[in-house]
């Protein structure tokens, strides 16, 4: 291409793009390349639960060379389907079992950090569940808060993913809980949370730390601006998401009635022919059958014929000798 050719193209706007893209662009045309690719969505699948967008805020954590910033607090594997959280917390509130935490990750598609006790289950069953859940292909294990350090140290010593260990205080035992090899903390220490993620960071300014969101968004900026990598959200249920789209199903299809000038719909009850009098059934319903039929069609014991006729088979009698 000569020289003159491009300086005729950029005096009249224009800019050569070379590639998938047409030549020709004017200079305020968005260049695809440049401003990043359309979000792809499907046609009837998509991410209805949204993590909130100042989450994305965190600056986050690596884990196997993704970068972790927002993770989904649930079980529920319909809202795990459809989140576009960047990690699964699967903690919940009964003895771990290793079916459970298969049939989570049959349906994630993001790491998922499962719970392996703590509090109930310690000790070599907690080691022993993580390491069923590292064969599993979890990408971490948590620990509860009432987990001592020596648990944590042996759940360390079995497996090779991360520990995260939970704590809802900054103390003695939270430093040994990460000494003894946690390389994540969760803070779950309500409303004084940010507190503690302070005090943790002073101590320790290279730990991966994750805490809840809170309730809003001036919640996760405090926590945010405390020193938190990752935020753990944790969504409506699905009860709250069905009920709302019942609503406006109702509110839709009464909107379209009203449009279309029509009064409300009233139900019509349909009989049911189980409890109704015979002569109350419609014509064609039920066929009845005249007494003298039905008589003549039943069995008697006079037309019963056997066919041993009035002779049983003779059983043999083991162990007894014929006579």
């Amino acid at each position: 291409m000569s020289n003159e050719h491009v300086e005729r193209n950029q005096a009249s706007g224009q800019s050569l793009v070379h590639g998938i893209f047409e030549a020709g662009h004017a200079a305020h045309d968005l260049v695809p390349a440049a401003d990043g690719p359309t979000p792809i969505e499907g046609r009837l699948r998509k991410a209805p639960l949204r993590v909130p967008e100042n989450y994305e805020a965190c600056t986050g954590f690596t884990l196997f060379g993704r970068r972790i910033r927002t993770l989904l607090y649930s079980t529920d594997v319909a809202a795990i389907r459809n989140s576009n959280a960047d990690a699964i917390f699967a903690v919940y509130p009964f003895t771990a079992q290793p079916a459970i935490t298969q049939a989570l990750l049959t349906v994630a598609e993001a790491p998922l950090f499962v719970g392996v006790g703590g509090g109930t289950t310690t000790g070599r069953r907690a080691a022993e569940l993580a390491a069923v859940s590292e064969m599993q292909g979890a990408a971490g294990v948590v620990l509860n808060s009432p987990a001592s350090p020596e648990t944590v140290a042996q759940v360390v010593s079995t497996v090779d993913i991360p520990v995260i260990a939970t704590i809802t205080r900054f103390d003695n035992e939270a430093a040994e809980k990460i000494q003894a090899g946690a390389r994540i903390v969760n803070v779950a220490a309500g409303r004084g949370t940010a507190e503690v993620i302070r005090e943790l960071r002073a101590a320790f300014p290279a730990l991966p730390i994750i805490a809840s969101g809170g309730r809003g968004d001036a919640s996760a900026a405090a926590t945010m601006e405390a020193g938190a990598n990752a935020l753990i959200w944790a969504p409506p249920s699905v009860v709250e998401i069905q009920r709302d789209m019942m609503v406006r199903y109702r509110e839709k299809a009464e909107a379209a009635a009203r449009e279309a000038g029509e009064e409300r719909p009233v139900a019509t009850v349909v009989p049911d022919i189980t409890d109704m009098p015979v002569a109350d059934v419609p014509n064609g319903v039920v066929q009845t059958v005249p007494p003298e039929v039905e008589k003549a069609e039943q069995i008697g014991e006079e037309d019963f014929v056997s066919p041993f006729r009035g002779r049983l088979p003779r059983l043999p009698f083991f162990g007894r000798k014929a006579r």
